[in-house]
This record gives C-alpha cells, sequence and structure tokens, in this order.
C-alpha cells in the first residue's frame, strides 16, 4: 500500500485511534505555540491552527491552555471524533495544502504527528499565508525511544513501510525543510512515557496504517499481545505498561514583510 492509500486510513479506526494515542503535555503544547517560560507570552491567548488535527489530541491541550484554535482535518472519521469530543473549537474539513481560511488569520499553526502526510512544499506555503507576519509554524512527532530494547523489538515486529524509510520519520533526527518565507527551524525534545494496559498494545499498534493494512495483520497483532504482556511482568506491573518516547518538536517564523 502506497503513501497516499495509508494517508486516508486512520477513518476507518478513528475511535481506536483516539483511545490509545499519545497524548500532548501542556509543556510541549507550549513550547510549540511560543509560549514556554520565559518567552514572554506564557499565558497569551493565540488564534491557532491545528493543521492535520486527527482526532484532537493536540486540539485538545492548546483548547485546555487557553487559545482560540481551529482544527483543520481532511478524514470525515477523524473529525467526527474531534467535534463530538470538543464542541468548543471550530472544525474544519479540509487539506493543508488547500486552508479555507483568511490570509494571516493565525498566530501559530500546529501540526502534530502529521507532516509526513501532507505534500510539505505546498502546505509550507499555504501555512505561511495563512501566519500573520512573525507567525510560528510548529511541526512535532512522539517517537517512540528505540533505545529502549523492548521498544526497538516492537519495530522489529511491526514493521517499517518504504515511503517512511525514505521521509525518515521513524527513527533518527526527523528534518523539516521550509522554503524562504520562513527563518531558520528552531528545535528541542521532550520526553514522554504512554501508560496502557498490556493489552492495549495491541489496540495501539493496530491504529498504526502501516500494521492495519499488513495482510498479516492477525499473526503481527498476536505476537505484540505476547510482547506487551512479557514486558508489563519484567517492569513488574502487570495492569499498567510504559511506553517511553521522545517527542522531537521544531518551529519556525514567517519573516515579516
Amino acid at each position: 500500500m502506497n503513501w497516499e492509500q495509508q494517508r486516508q486510513s486512520f477513518g476507518a479506526n478513528a475511535a481506536g485511534y483516539d483511545s490509545r494515542r499519545p497524548d500532548w503535555p501542556a509543556a510541549t503544547a507550549a513550547w510549540l505555540t511560543g509560549a514556554e517560560p520565559g518567552s514572554g507570552r506564557e499565558g497569551t491567548a493565540l488564534d491557532v491552527v491545528d493543521l492535520g488535527a486527527g482526532t484532537g489530541k493536540l486540539t485538545s491541550t492548546l483548547a485546555e491552555l487557553g487559545h482560540r484554535v481551529t482544527a483543520v482535518e481532511p478524514d470525515p472519521g477523524m473529525l467526527d471524533v474531534l467535534s463530538r469530543k470538543l464542541p468548543q473549537v471550530t472544525a474544519v474539513r479540509a487539506a493543508a495544502e488547500r486552508i479555507p481560511l483568511p490570509d494571516g488569520s493565525a498566530d501559530v499553526v500546529t501540526v502534530a504527528q502529521a507532516w509526513h502526510w501532507m505534500e510539505q512544499p505546498a502546505a509550507a506555503l499555504e501555512i505561511a499565508r495563512v501566519l500573520r507576519p512573525g507567525g510560528l509554524l510548529a511541526v512535532a512527532w512522539h517517537k517512540r525511544d528505540l533505545d529502549t530494547p523492548w521498544v526497538a523489538e516492537l519495530n522489529e515486529l511491526a514493521g517499517v513501510p518504504d515511503w517512511a524509510a525514505e521521509q525518515n520519520t521513524h527513527s533518527g533526527h526527523t528534518v523539516v525543510e521550509l522554503p524562504p518565507a520562513y527563518a531558520p527551524t528552531e528545535y528541542a525534545t521532550f520526553g514522554y512515557t504512554l501508560t496502557l494496559p498490556p493489552t492495549a498494545l495491541v489496540d495501539l499498534v493496530a491504529s498504526w496504517s502501516y500494521v492495519a493494512t499488513r495482510p498479516d495483520r492477525d499473526e503481527v497483532l498476536e505476537r505484540v499481545r505476547a510482547l506487551g504482556e512479557r514486558v508489563a511482568a519484567d517492569q513488574g506491573s502487570p495492569a499498567a505498561l510504559g511506553l517511553p518516547h521522545v517527542t522531537q518538536c521544531h518551529r519556525a517564523r514567517t519573516l515579516a514583510d
């Protein structure tokens, strides 16, 4: 299954995606919006567009921080979950390459766990149009910590699709390349541990598009189930499993005219 097919595969399991995918801590969201401690913008309510918002994992944190959030998501199944969960947020069905918002209408555009699903040169220019001069584009991924042996084993079980290896979105330092409309990119990392029941590890892995579409999906998920039970026992907590991540964050401001 190719990149185009996989990026349209999430809606069929939107509820599972929402229940098992990692959340976004307030400290990470503050950095992404340029409102971290010492920035001078702590507590400031901003106009934020959460692009490729999915079921609203980051959207929820942004709204809790008091920002005026518009969630933009192309998949109707994902957007339906977001709208029911976050009725206070403006939800728009649209693609990143064609955002139906006015020029200069946003202080910040966030892209969480979705930049690799966008036609990046076109999306970056469209985002620059929507941002005010000096506005901030922030791109981030939660990545499983492959320095943890059992997490590396999990990755080996799940596999990595060819397109992901080419875009370097599953290992190492992901590169975010932006056009000259932006200032140089800043980078930060945060630690994050997703805690879930061992049996829920199967649901999480099943929500990964490249696993959900594998012909041997059931066999892979059974091996994941056994791994989760073994690791939970090794961690001394059979009822809970800690899955460590490294959150890679990038942000860049648009250049003033």
